[in-house]
């Protein structure tokens, strides 16, 4: 459009000149009654004004073609080059090469569009996309199988008419939000996470959500923490009874001689010792186990949370002043960093506070064999999707990679009088939050438990 105004203008200046050019002349000549030159240049004029508007006529219409056909996505038009201005040729052929080049990217864009499909169907995640009115643009054959569909239907409302239920879901599903599924199809139950993300297309914003089953992945999981829980059960288990089974036997030894029960006139002051003697590690190996089985009622028995917000600039203050006094004494060096836009947190004060006692109170055993600088921080950041994360660090002596892969077993424990059950617990409340708790190590010699909720 622009080419055809400044084409416009150009054109209506020189038919302006030319006709005031002529006019001048034809003028000058019939004044001095030369009839004849000013019949000819009156006729010259009006045939070069002719040819001027007949070239502008024709390269409008070359222009008007060529943009309609781009307009209209059509890359095959061509402007003819069997002409004898070398102009008007040389500006319809760049304006064919210019349409050639379009129609080498407009190949291009099929050729992606078709090998992004193809990738897509036949994914081994299902994928799904909606547009801002919820309605389906693309499923892959994954997808339909997980949804209890025909992958051949070409029907894009099929999933909200044959499953409601997961159609709703999935629009639901909000961006940077993963959530569990449970669906039964044909008497199989699936355990489905969705994932959900934005994309822009053709300046309008789609929904690309994933499916995953993770059924076969949390059994593994689940069973292989059985048998951590097992092993360390059964090793806690045969150690609190070993001390029973060895008084029992020295019992049978005191009271047997020569295969025969000995007579009441056989027991003296030394038989009563080793008896009271043996009754007391009895009644304590016995405590020892209430005691166990009432730390395992603990684990298994923890309260949901009453999520609350609550402000974490107040929350930092009372976490010093908890801290502080003790820090002090054992000179450890404590800091805790609160990024400024981490302002308030919506979890159960009480059972965060649980988890933080214990994260603490760790990081300080941790600490106290360091012959030099003891240090332990806590840093809280704002991350994605409105989380916080929690850091707790300390340069005690590093977590061994087997050790780190068991320390949230419930039971297991490096320390002489641990318990085993605080991590455990611990980890147990962030997941009733929805959120997580890991340890990692650092190069630079720091061990660090990562809270998110």
């Amino acid at each position: 459009m622009v080419s055809e105004r400044l084409l416009h203008s150009r054109v209506q200046y020189t038919v302006q000149l030319v006709v005031i050019a002529g006019c001048i002349s034809t003028g000058y000549f019939f004044a001095r009654e030369k009839y004849l030159a000013s019949s000819l240049l009156f006729c010259m004029s009006l045939l070069s004004t002719w040819s001027i508007f007949a070239l502008y006529n024709g390269t409008n219409k070359a222009l008007s073609f060529f943009f309609n056909a781009l307009r209209n996505n059509d890359t095959t038009a061509k402007l003819p080059l069997e002409i004898r201005n070398k102009s008007l040729k040389s500006l319809f052929q760049s304006m064919n090469d210019l349409n050639r080049h379009f129609q080498a990217i407009k190949l291009q864009n099929e050729y992606n569009e078709k090998y992004y499909k193809t990738l897509i169907r036949h994914s081994a995640t299902g994928l799904l996309v909606l547009n801002s009115d919820n309605q389906v643009e693309l499923i892959n054959r994954v997808a339909c199988q997980y949804a209890g569909i025909s992958p051949d239907s070409t029907n894009p409302s099929l999933l909200k008419i044959r499953n409601p239920k997961f159609y709703e879901a999935i629009c639901n599903l909000k961006p940077g939000e993963d959530v569990t599924y449970r669906h039964v199809i044909e008497s199989n139950l699936q355990l489905l996470l969705f994932r959900a993300t934005l994309l822009t297309k053709d300046q309008n914003t789609v929904k690309l959500v994933s499916i995953q089953d993770i059924r076969h992945e949390l059994e593994l999981k689940e069973l292989e923490s059985y048998r951590k829980l097992i092993s360390v059960l059964t090793h806690e288990i045969m150690n609190l009874t070993s001390p029973l089974t060895s008084v029992s036997k020295a019992l049978y030894t005191t009271y047997h001689k020569g295969g025969q029960a000995i007579g009441i006139t056989e027991v003296d002051d030394q038989v009563l010792k080793t008896t009271l003697n043996s009754l007391q590690v009895i009644e304590e190996q016995t405590n020892s186990i209430l005691n166990f089985i009432d730390n395992y009622r603990k684990v298994s028995r923890i309260p949901q949370p009453d999520i609350r917000p609550f402000d974490l600039e107040e929350w930092v203050e009372q976490l010093g002043i908890v801290y502080g006094g003790e820090m002090k004494e054992r000179n450890i060096a404590f800091k805790i960093d609160r990024d400024i836009q981490a302002k308030s947190l919506l979890a159960d004060k009480k059972l965060l506070n649980q988890v933080m006692i214990n994260l603490v109170n760790n990081a300080i055993d941790a600490v106290n064999g360091n012959p030099g600088e003891k240090m332990i921080s806590i840093v809280i950041l704002p991350v994605l999707r409105n989380r916080i994360r929690i850091i707790v660090s300390n340069n005690g002596s590093l977590i061994e990679p087997e050790i780190r892969e068991r320390i949230f077993v419930p039971f297991f424990t490096t320390k002489k009088n641990g318990s085993g059950i605080g991590l455990s617990i611990c980890q147990e409340i962030i997941k009733l939050h929805q959120g997580s708790l890991t340890v990692m190590t650092s190069d630079t010699g720091l061990t660090s438990f990562v809270l998110e909720i």
